[in-house]
């Protein structure tokens, strides 16, 4: 998928410096990144391009005299339109910019194919979130997951659990540590598994729903499930400094939080402040079989919430709903990883249906620059889920069942 980035005219100087000459090797560049000092400029209509660019090879003759550029590389005209790409430097980029014949001026960026991609022996949740069709059999593997192999690249998932076993070859080495709330008490390990289980659903090699995004272990919970609603906040100070204080992690960072607490204004706060930091918060819905507005962080008016349903699609027993619930996912017999390497362990509730979600926010962050404000992700999810397909979804509770929006073409 290509991704390119439009300057406005009046606003092209804040881009930096054209630089001289291209002195990096195009191939070491990554989807996204911007070649320095290579522009594309557009033509306004009826512009006779012939004319503009004898006018360009001038003052790029005179631009010579200080700086060596290689200038006009190639030019396109076809049905109305008229660009040409080239290096050019600071003085030569002024005068384009003052130029009214030209349209736009955009810097030149890499871009990649991507491609779909299908798993096979997948588990069921995979399938389910990558299909609209209904589940055809119980079995909890040996499904097909559809999805775009972008697939979550250069995102961040921040697993506020148990802890995550990050060497855990399912995670081919993108699994890191951050922070460990419980330092005092506890090594920074996943002594309980769930935390584990949970990154795997997000993104580990097998099990996960974006297979490229980064996982961040940010320690809430103690090895024997129990955490307190300062750590969490803790946890949540911490995620939020360190996206906003690293170049490159906001708007591509997603909190994955599957845990519960009764209603706390101040963690729904807490979750509430992350978001207006630009971080979307997935949290379950908790697993009460009642109102999800009678947990906290579920009850944030800002997190996206989510609901389990089964492989037929009916909502759990356990899980709660309500208006406070955004989405539904897959969160009956769910397999993923566990704390041991190579082991495979089976989870129900909404813990397992909320990184479904993470999962799914991370990979569509990564083919969309759009999505780049939590609000944005939630209404892309909202938009793409299968409507009106949940048996017993919950009096209040919006009828959609999260779906990824892949495309498998039928020979």
């Amino acid at each position: 998928m290509l991704h390119l980035a439009r300057l406005a005219l009046g606003l092209f100087a804040i881009a930096g410096p054209a630089l001289a000459v291209l002195d990096v090797d195009i191939l070491d560049l990554k989807d996204g990144d911007l070649i320095p000092g290579r522009y594309i400029v557009s033509l306004k209509p009826a512009v006779d391009i012939v004319s503009h660019l004898d006018w360009l090879h001038g003052i790029h003759k005179r631009s010579l005299e200080l700086c060596a550029t290689a200038g006009l590389m190639k030019s396109f005209s076809f049905a109305g339109f008229s660009a040409y790409t080239g290096e050019f430097d600071d003085s030569v980029i002024g005068m384009l910019l003052a130029d009214v014949n030209v349209l736009s001026i955009e810097q030149d960026r890499v871009g990649s194919i991507s491609a779909l991609v299908q798993q096979g022996n997948a588990p069921w949740g995979l399938e389910s979130i990558s299909s609209r069709n209904p589940i055809t059999d119980n079995n909890k593997r040996g499904h097909t997951y559809s999805y775009d192999s972008t697939a979550g690249n250069g995102t961040f998932a921040y697993v506020l659990d148990s802890g995550v076993m990050t060497n855990n070859t399912q995670f081919n080495g993108r699994a890191i540590k951050g922070y460990n709330t419980w330092n005092d008490t506890e090594s920074f390990d996943d002594h309980y598994g769930h935390g584990t289980h949970v990154a795997g659903t997000i993104g580990s090699e097998t099990y996960g729903v974006a297979k490229q995004t980064t996982i961040i272990d940010v320690k809430v919970v103690r090895s024997v499930g129990y955490s307190t609603l300062s750590h969490v906040i803790d946890g949540i100070n911490w995620v939020v400094n360190n996206v906003t204080g690293t170049p490159g992690r906001a708007g591509k960072s997603v909190i994955n939080m599957s845990l519960a607490f009764e209603t706390s204004s101040t963690l729904n706060r807490a979750v509430d402040a992350a978001t207006a930091a630009g971080i979307l918060t997935v949290v379950g819905a908790g697993n009460d079989g009642a109102l999800a507005s009678s947990r906290s962080p579920a009850s944030s008016r800002t997190a996206l919430t989510v609901g389990a349903v089964s492989a037929n699609r009916t909502r759990a027993s356990f899980s709660n709903y309500g208006s406070a619930v955004d989405v539904f996912a897959p969160g009956v017999d769910v397999v993923s990883l566990w704390n041991r390497d190579g082991v495979q362990s089976t989870l129900s509730g909404t813990s397992m249906a909320a990184p479904h979600v993470a999962g799914l926010a991370l990979y569509l962050i990564a083919q969309d620059s759009n999505l780049d404000k939590p609000a944005a992700v939630k209404k892309r999810i909202a938009q793409l889920a299968v409507p009106d397909v949940v048996l017993n979804a919950g009096y209040g509770t919006p009828n959609l069942l999260a779906f990824n929006g892949i495309s498998v073409p039928t020979y």
